[in-house]
Protein backbone atom coordinates (compact mmCIF):
# COMPACT_ATOMS: atom_id res chain seq x y z
CA UNK A 1 0.00 0.00 0.00
CA UNK A 2 1.39 3.34 -0.79
CA UNK A 3 1.64 6.66 0.89
CA UNK A 4 -1.02 8.75 0.79
CA UNK A 5 -0.71 12.07 -1.55
CA UNK A 6 -0.85 14.91 1.20
CA UNK A 7 -1.84 18.54 0.27
CA UNK A 8 -1.00 20.68 3.22
CA UNK A 9 -2.94 23.91 3.93
CA UNK A 10 -1.65 26.16 6.56
CA UNK A 11 -3.38 29.59 8.25
CA UNK A 12 -1.24 32.40 7.73
CA UNK A 13 -1.10 35.19 10.64
CA UNK A 14 -3.33 37.89 9.99
CA UNK A 15 -1.45 40.84 7.92
CA UNK A 16 0.90 38.25 6.21
CA UNK A 17 -0.47 38.26 3.19
CA UNK A 18 0.20 41.59 2.54
CA UNK A 19 3.80 41.57 3.69
CA UNK A 20 4.20 37.92 1.52
CA UNK A 21 2.62 39.75 -1.92
CA UNK A 22 5.45 40.86 -4.50
CA UNK A 23 5.52 44.65 -5.54
CA UNK A 24 3.67 44.41 -8.46
CA UNK A 25 0.17 42.50 -6.30
CA UNK A 26 0.97 45.54 -3.43
CA UNK A 27 0.83 48.28 -5.94
CA UNK A 28 -2.60 46.75 -7.19
CA UNK A 29 -3.83 47.21 -3.89
CA UNK A 30 -4.18 44.11 -1.54
CA UNK A 31 -7.19 45.21 1.04
CA UNK A 32 -6.11 45.44 4.54
CA UNK A 33 -9.16 42.80 5.19
CA UNK A 34 -7.42 39.95 3.21
CA UNK A 35 -6.20 37.18 5.46
CA UNK A 36 -4.47 34.19 3.82
CA UNK A 37 -3.73 30.52 3.49
CA UNK A 38 -0.65 28.74 1.82
CA UNK A 39 -1.17 25.85 0.08
CA UNK A 40 1.79 23.07 -0.20
CA UNK A 41 1.29 21.03 -3.27
CA UNK A 42 2.30 17.09 -3.05
CA UNK A 43 5.22 16.39 -4.17
CA UNK A 44 3.70 13.84 -6.58
CA UNK A 45 1.32 16.45 -8.05
CA UNK A 46 1.56 17.04 -11.62
CA UNK A 47 1.15 19.93 -13.58
CA UNK A 48 -2.68 18.87 -14.86
CA UNK A 49 -3.45 17.98 -11.09
CA UNK A 50 -2.50 21.45 -9.97
CA UNK A 51 -4.41 23.09 -12.50
CA UNK A 52 -7.67 21.17 -11.96
CA UNK A 53 -7.68 22.12 -8.59
CA UNK A 54 -7.10 25.55 -9.18
CA UNK A 55 -9.98 25.85 -11.98
CA UNK A 56 -12.27 23.96 -9.51
CA UNK A 57 -11.53 26.34 -6.78
CA UNK A 58 -11.52 29.62 -8.80
CA UNK A 59 -14.87 28.21 -10.02
CA UNK A 60 -15.93 27.20 -6.62
CA UNK A 61 -15.31 30.71 -5.39
CA UNK A 62 -16.66 32.85 -8.19
CA UNK A 63 -20.29 30.63 -8.46
CA UNK A 64 -23.30 33.04 -8.42
CA UNK A 65 -20.63 36.52 -8.74
CA UNK A 66 -19.70 38.45 -11.75
CA UNK A 67 -16.40 38.67 -11.34
CA UNK A 68 -13.13 39.24 -13.66
CA UNK A 69 -9.61 37.20 -13.31
CA UNK A 70 -6.87 39.78 -14.12
CA UNK A 71 -3.54 38.37 -14.80
CA UNK A 72 -0.46 40.34 -12.90
CA UNK A 73 3.25 40.66 -13.40
CA UNK A 74 4.43 38.62 -16.34
CA UNK A 75 0.94 37.75 -17.46
CA UNK A 76 -0.21 41.07 -17.33
CA UNK A 77 1.76 41.55 -21.18
CA UNK A 78 -0.11 38.77 -22.97
CA UNK A 79 -3.26 40.88 -23.13
CA UNK A 80 -5.37 37.69 -23.14
CA UNK A 81 -9.19 38.40 -21.44
CA UNK A 82 -9.05 35.47 -19.49
CA UNK A 83 -6.77 35.63 -16.97
CA UNK A 84 -7.58 32.75 -15.29
CA UNK A 85 -6.27 30.88 -18.38
CA UNK A 86 -2.62 32.66 -18.53
CA UNK A 87 -2.70 32.08 -14.94
CA UNK A 88 -3.29 27.86 -15.23
CA UNK A 89 -0.93 27.83 -18.55
CA UNK A 90 2.00 29.30 -15.87
CA UNK A 91 1.94 26.84 -13.65
CA UNK A 92 5.28 25.00 -13.12
CA UNK A 93 6.76 27.29 -15.96
CA UNK A 94 9.56 29.32 -16.26
CA UNK A 95 7.39 31.95 -14.37
CA UNK A 96 5.99 30.01 -11.70
CA UNK A 97 7.96 31.58 -8.93
CA UNK A 98 7.18 34.83 -6.09
CA UNK A 99 7.64 37.53 -8.19
CA UNK A 100 6.96 36.82 -11.54
CA UNK A 101 3.40 35.76 -11.94
CA UNK A 102 -0.62 36.58 -9.87
CA UNK A 103 -4.09 36.67 -10.62
CA UNK A 104 -6.42 38.99 -8.83
CA UNK A 105 -10.56 38.11 -8.86
CA UNK A 106 -12.45 41.46 -9.04
CA UNK A 107 -16.09 41.40 -8.39
CA UNK A 108 -17.20 45.30 -9.86
CA UNK A 109 -14.64 47.72 -8.16
CA UNK A 110 -13.48 45.24 -5.41
CA UNK A 111 -10.89 42.75 -4.97
CA UNK A 112 -12.50 39.86 -3.67
CA UNK A 113 -9.12 37.33 -4.31
CA UNK A 114 -5.80 37.55 -5.03
CA UNK A 115 -3.29 34.37 -6.02
CA UNK A 116 0.36 33.95 -6.43
CA UNK A 117 3.03 31.16 -6.06
CA UNK A 118 5.52 31.68 -3.14
CA UNK A 119 9.51 30.79 -3.05
CA UNK A 120 10.51 27.77 -5.65
CA UNK A 121 6.67 27.36 -6.73
CA UNK A 122 5.69 24.89 -4.47
CA UNK A 123 3.29 26.87 -2.74
CA UNK A 124 0.61 29.06 -3.70
CA UNK A 125 -0.60 32.00 -1.84
CA UNK A 126 -4.50 32.74 -1.59
CA UNK A 127 -5.75 36.41 0.09
CA UNK A 128 -8.95 36.60 0.77
CA UNK A 129 -11.62 37.96 3.28
CA UNK A 130 -11.82 35.41 6.21
CA UNK A 131 -15.26 34.25 5.40
CA UNK A 132 -15.06 33.83 1.88
CA UNK A 133 -11.55 31.57 2.37
CA UNK A 134 -13.33 29.80 5.49
CA UNK A 135 -16.43 29.04 3.72
CA UNK A 136 -15.75 28.66 0.12
CA UNK A 137 -11.90 28.27 -0.60
CA UNK A 138 -11.40 25.24 2.28
CA UNK A 139 -13.98 23.63 1.56
CA UNK A 140 -13.73 23.99 -2.22
CA UNK A 141 -9.81 22.49 -1.63
CA UNK A 142 -11.31 19.71 0.23
CA UNK A 143 -13.92 18.43 -2.10
CA UNK A 144 -11.21 19.13 -5.26
CA UNK A 145 -8.97 16.51 -2.89
CA UNK A 146 -11.04 14.07 -2.66
CA UNK A 147 -11.74 14.00 -6.17
CA UNK A 148 -7.61 13.59 -6.70
CA UNK A 149 -6.98 11.23 -4.01
CA UNK A 150 -5.09 13.30 -2.29
CA UNK A 151 -5.15 13.89 1.91
CA UNK A 152 -6.11 17.08 3.03
CA UNK A 153 -4.47 18.88 5.60
CA UNK A 154 -5.15 21.47 7.67
CA UNK A 155 -2.48 23.43 9.95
Amino acid sequence: MSDPVEVIVFRDEPGEFADMAPDFVARAGVPPTFESLTLQWPEAAGIEEKRRLLRFVATATGEGRSRVARPLGKLDADGEADGLASFLRAVDGDSWWLGDVAIEFDAGDSTEMIWFPGGDGVLLHIGAAASLLDFTVLPAIHEIAIALDWQLTVQ
